[in-house]
């Protein structure tokens, strides 16, 4: 849709810490269609101000005025826009009320109460059309942020801007609502909260290391949240416990390590280890020592092949595998392979006495190394299918014929938990 000299449109603001703003009254003074741009005019800001505010924006933030509404009934949970400081903010009711309304600011994680008068639905316009949120809420695309997902919440710390998560807290997803909105039924207490995406995050799947060390980055359990931390000392007896520093709370306190966990930061839709390095965690290869081995090659990514390192060779390793052979079939392959392709043997070759579970995720041995996949049947017997998603395919496998996959993360050990299987069910089959 095109707009003239003098139509009358909202703007919405280009600040990203205000999403979502339409500002009030804005005429367009000039419009510039070789650039897909126009010049809007605002009224003054004071009674006391004379002159207009012109400013240039992108055509992508000019819509024309909503179309006027008569009744003034608002449900809980309506997507809502409401007229504060010059501007209509989105929101949703978490208060209605016949003269006044509670609501909400998810992005921003504010309440407050209205006049019904400053309130009005929210409507987005799309494709030359005004539509209301819950109308576009059934073609959402998939998200693993879906009704019943098991998720983290994050806590704020208020006084500092923009506000920093101080801890994650358990939660799950209850209603899913126009585009980034979410309601949250938290685990700790009986209460739902309306949070933005941004606040949101899966529970991270390596959720149990095998040990941790001075200076560890780790994740520590207290008050029904997940806070932060740095491992100052290690008590290895009678039980392993660790004194951690949480720099939030400004304490330091002892933790069994079945309360605690690396510390995993959600970037760009993955998990990435936490920018907060250990120095100590760096592992020497040497000479002789048993190592497993990846590759970047197609046709073997996701696999691992046992080997022995035969030396140094500048900054990287020559390896000679355990079954790989030359191509003349004479002699085992030797490589040189770069220290980031090269990891201890893990902890646990193979798997316990104790039957797999459905979903969990193991390594299986094959074609002379071991790949990850997921146990995607349970047959009996000691039988299992497991799926492999690169190739997206099952392949039956006996239980000696797998292990538990781990991974070797910032130098620790560090294995996905059942809690997240759900998150790994979504990835391995929807993705």
């Amino acid at each position: 849709m095109e707009f003239v000299t003098e139509d009358k449109v909202e703007v919405r603001s280009a600040e990203s810490s205000k999403e979502g703003i339409y500002y009030l009254s804005a005429t367009v003074v000039r419009s510039l269609p070789n650039v897909r741009r126009y010049t809007v005019s605002y009224p003054p800001p004071s009674t006391s101000a004379s002159n207009n505010l012109h400013e240039t924006v992108d055509a992508t933030r000019v819509r024309p005025l909503p179309p006027p509404f008569s009744s003034s009934s608002f449900r809980l949970h309506d997507c809502v826009d409401v007229l504060r400081d010059g501007a209509w903010w989105p929101g949703v009711v978490v208060g209605p009320g016949s003269s006044t309304v509670d609501v909400c600011f998810p992005l921003r994680r504010e309440a407050f109460t209205f006049n019904s008068s400053q309130l009005r639905p929210h409507l987005e316009w799309l494709s030359h059309h005004w539509v209301l949120p819950q109308d576009q809420d059934q073609n959402l695309p998939a998200s693993i942020f879906d009704k019943g997902a098991q998720i983290e919440v994050a806590q704020l710390i208020e006084y500092r801007s923009p506000p920093l998560p101080f801890a994650w807290f358990p939660a799950t997803v209850t209603k899913r609502f126009w585009e980034n909105y979410y309601l949250v039924k938290y685990s700790h207490v009986a209460t739902q909260e309306v949070v933005h995406l941004h606040h949101l995050r899966p529970r991270p799947c390596c959720t149990s290391a095998v040990s941790f060390s001075t200076n560890d980055p780790v994740e520590a359990f207290y008050q029904c949240g997940w806070h932060p931390g740095t491992v100052l000392k290690v008590f290895e007896r009678p039980v392993s416990k660790y004194a951690v520093w949480l720099p939030h709370l400004n304490k330091e306190m002892d933790f069994k390590q079945l309360h605690l966990r690396p510390c995993f930061d959600w970037l760009h839709g993955s998990w990435r280890p936490s920018s907060q390095k250990n120095p100590d965690a760096k592992i020497k290869f040497t000479k002789g020592m048993i190592v497993e081995v990846s590759s970047d090659e197609e046709g073997f990514k996701g696999a691992w092949f046992g080997g022995t390192i035969v030396g140094p060779v500048g900054a990287s390793f020559c390896v000679e595998y355990h079954k790989l052979r030359t191509d003349d079939e004479t002699a085992l392959l030797q490589e040189t392979i770069d220290p980031s392709h090269i990891r201890p043997v893990p902890p646990e070759t193979c798997c316990g006495p104790d039957p797999l579970r459905l979903l969990e995720e193991v390594d299986a041995y094959c074609n002379d190394g071991w790949w990850v996949g997921l146990v995607s049947k349970v047959l009996g017997k000691n039988r299992y299918m497991v799926y492999f998603k690169q190739w997206n395919e099952e392949t039956e496998f006996e239980h000696n014929e797998l292990r538990p996959h781990y991974d070797w993360v910032g130098g620790r050990w560090v294995r996905a938990s059942l809690v997240c299987l759900s998150f790994h069910y979504y990835y391995y089959f929807s993705s």
